[in-house]
């Protein structure tokens, strides 16, 4: 990105597993010019980069994310629900109204750390939406 006129995009920080990436105006440069360097670079990233994944690897990363679903459920969370890709080409978990569904509760968190593992390791974690 540095290279190819966004000069202040920042170096990947190793903490910063989930980080999302600034935008053009975060970074003082117009969003054509942010949209062709994104255009030629998108290439580098590793899969699953800014909750996006190559077509490819999607039917794979479903199938490992519907196991995690029914171990959630055989364990105690019955509404818990199959995962779901958007037109942008995200996937997760929407969480957006279900009836009966605190994810932050100590039961539910207890649950999705003991099904955790089933999760494909390119997610970095539980994917979920709640907006």
């Amino acid at each position: 990105m540095q290279s190819h006129h966004v000069p202040n995009f920042p170096d990947p920080q190793p903490a910063a597993t989930n980080a999302k990436f600034p935008g053009a105006q975060q970074l003082g440069v117009s969003s054509s010019v942010y949209q062709a360097a994104e255009n030629s670079c998108e290439r580098l990233l590793p899969a699953g980069i800014d909750d996006q994944f190559p077509a490819a690897e999607v039917p794979l990363l479903l199938r490992g994310m519907r196991s995690f679903s029914q171990c959630v459920r055989s364990h105690g969370v019955p509404n818990w629900p199959d995962p779901t890709t958007d037109s942008d080409g995200h996937i997760g978990f929407d969480l957006v109204g279900i009836p009966g569904l605190d994810s932050d509760s100590p039961r539910v968190q207890a649950v999705l750390q003991e099904c955790e593992h089933l999760l494909p390791s390119q997610l970095g974690g539980i994917p979920v939406s709640r907006d």
